[in-house]
């Protein structure tokens, strides 16, 4: 009996570990209190840095796999290596600090405690271990171009073109926004990644972009349009016929936006070999825009012919004080499109129940990739009316049955 008391008690003492029982639920997520070496020092050579926070913290952050990819040491010089003492996170490059170099330590958002409560900000600490500091460095928002809003928390690097080796590091913001640097003039490509899976590679089928700044005497401000990208050429998916004189051709793959759209651009043939003429060749959106736009006008001249006008659409008053939200932040370009339309001339319209080849030419991908396409369709024939069948008038509009003549 002492023996199985002895084992409970033990084992109620291991479980104490974790958070006292009792007392006010704690919803705070752990704060920061101290941070080694203090932010802009210079002639400094830590051995690693110091984050000592109010309480406990995990040792498996929100959002990544382990605690190395909560921070970022900007140059790189290696993998991050973290180590973790409780109420204290310490850092260093895998390499080591390098001698008169500005640092950037960046700890990402992510860090809860103990209770699950998982800080949403993050921290940024800046220092030298040389005798100053470059002033120089480059910001920018990334975007997600095809969902044409912010991407929140993509990787970020600028890649000294004089000397590869040299990489600067940062992630953007809740706002999309980025800060690399502090960094010396020069030439550089920045990358931005949408990093699905936080390995901090380039990874297939993951949104990218680059772009290549040169820094001067400023910070230069540049925007990233991330997307899928991939050296294959755009295959055709897709071919539809709307009418006589225009077919939709759809690709499997955005296209380049700076393709300059021409009729040569797309050869139709029928099935006898015969060309049809091809007078213009658009993107499907604005080919869309113009029917639509088009259709409207036709609807509001029909009204007016009856004598009538369209009816006010009613606008409600905005209370007086209140400001409307801001309206989110898009790229500056359109996302790239898919599909194109080619009409042809009404000379040479495509008719029901024939087999045309369409071939394209020139149709680049995002990296500037094409190849020559070909795809063969038959125009489907309406639909044959079966005038074997009477249709029988609607009940309420039948003739009645006639009444017999009265007897004499």
């Amino acid at each position: 009996m002492r023996r199985l008391i002895f084992v409970l008690a033990a084992s109620a003492a291991c479980a104490s570990a974790g958070p006292p029982p009792g007392g006010p639920d704690d919803h705070s997520p752990p704060q920061i209190i101290a941070v080694t070496p203090d932010s802009g020092q210079i002639n400094v050579k830590p051995k690693d840095v110091q984050f000592r926070f109010d309480e406990v913290v995990s040792d498996r952050p929100a959002g990544a796999a382990s605690l190395d990819r909560m921070f970022l040491i900007s140059p790189r010089n290696g993998e991050p290596r973290v180590g973790w003492h409780r109420s204290r996170i310490s850092v260093r490059p895998e390499r080591g600090f390098r001698d008169n170099t500005a640092y950037r330590i960046t700890m990402l958002p992510g860090i809860a405690d103990l209770r699950g409560n998982v800080r949403t900000d993050g921290a940024t600490l800046v220092f030298s271990t040389g005798p100053s500091f470059p002033t120089l460095g480059i910001v920018g928002t990334v975007f997600d171009w095809l969902a044409q809003a912010i991407a929140k928390g993509a990787y970020v690097e600028a890649v000294s073109k004089r000397d590869t080796t040299v990489v600067y590091l940062s992630a953007t913001d809740t706002s999309g926004q980025f800060d690399l640097g502090p960094l010396p003039a020069g030439d550089y490509t920045v990358r931005a990644l949408i990093d699905q899976n936080a390995n901090r590679v380039f990874d297939r089928n993951e949104k990218w972009d680059s772009v290549s700044v040169t820094v001067t005497t400023t910070r230069p401000s540049v925007d990233l349009n991330a997307i899928e990208r991939d050296s294959v050429p755009p295959a055709i998916s897709d071919v539809t016929v709307s009418d006589s004189v225009s077919v939709m051709i759809i690709f499997d793959k955005p296209l380049d936006p700076a393709t300059p759209l021409q009729p040569a651009l797309v050869a139709l043939k029928r099935a006898d070999s015969s060309g049809i003429a091809v007078n213009r060749v658009e993107w499907a959106s604005a080919y869309q825009r113009a029917r639509a736009a088009a259709d409207s006008a036709r609807r509001a001249d029909s009204l007016r012919a009856a004598g009538g006008n369209p009816p006010p659409v009613a606008v409600p008053p905005r209370p007086s004080g209140v400001r409307a939200p801001p309206a989110p932040r898009k790229p500056k370009s359109p996302p790239p499109e898919r599909a194109i339309v080619a009409t042809v001339s009404p000379t040479t319209p495509i008719l029901p129940g024939q087999t045309i080849r369409v071939t394209t030419r020139g149709l680049r991908n995002l990296v500037g990739h094409a190849s020559d396409l070909t795809r063969t369709v038959t125009v489907p024939k309406p639909a044959p009316v079966d005038s074997t069948k009477r249709v029988r008038p609607p009940a309420d509009t039948a003739r009645p049955p006639r009444r017999p003549p009265p007897r004499p």
